[in-house]
């Protein structure tokens, strides 16, 4: 049965994804060779919901990492054979609710070579619910990690910004027959 308390399991899970949206948001130009450099910046956002008595969705991410497409393309280089570009300076924590109205926060920031990307994945360590009455539940976590396909090109000396949507409606979902009440599967979108 369903905790009377929440609103419902979807709106829940809305919340949740929406926080993502705005992690990738810039890229910012360096200078360099052939082979330059330029740099991306990730934001976070959640599109607004009605989570009445839910006071606050917060993850704590730990990895934002850039994924090649592993093709040359114009005059787009290949930007690694393993095509893996870590931008993540620092874990932190962010709370979902905050970030609705088209508000957007930074979640990483940092340089990677000029080529062409295809994917974002992103690591979720920790994330719980927080209710209006003061109660905290923790949210179980499907899955660590979460893959959000994106494309985009980053030239040398070129700034690329790239939002993505945590919705926090369609990840947070309610367990009825396991022990852990609550469950956390990320729902993270591109926003164009």
């Amino acid at each position: 049965m369903r905790d009377p308390r929440i609103a419902h399991p979807f709106v829940l899970a809305l919340a949740v994804a929406a926080l993502a949206v705005p992690i990738l948001t810039s890229c910012s130009e360096s200078s360099g060779s052939n082979s330059g450099m330029g740099t991306v910046n990730v934001r976070l956002t959640d599109a607004p919901i009605d989570l009445t008595q839910v006071q606050s969705v917060v993850v704590t991410i730990t990895g934002v990492t850039l994924y090649s497409s592993g093709e040359s393309e114009g005059d787009m280089p290949q930007v690694t054979p393993m095509g893996a570009v870590p931008i993540l300076t620092h874990p932190d924590t962010f709370d979902l609710l905050t970030l609705t109205g088209g508000a957007t926060t930074l979640l990483a920031s940092g340089e990677a070579p000029a080529g062409r990307y295809q994917r974002i994945r992103l690591e979720v360590s920790k994330a719980e619910l927080t209710f209006k009455d003061g109660r905290v539940e923790p949210l179980k976590l499907e899955s660590g990690k979460v893959d959000v396909p994106i494309a985009f090109d980053l030239g040398v000396d070129a700034t690329q910004t790239l939002t993505l949507d945590f919705d926090a409606g369609a990840s947070v979902q309610v367990n009825e027959t396991g022990s852990d009440k609550y469950i956390l599967r990320p729902v993270v979108t591109p926003v164009n």
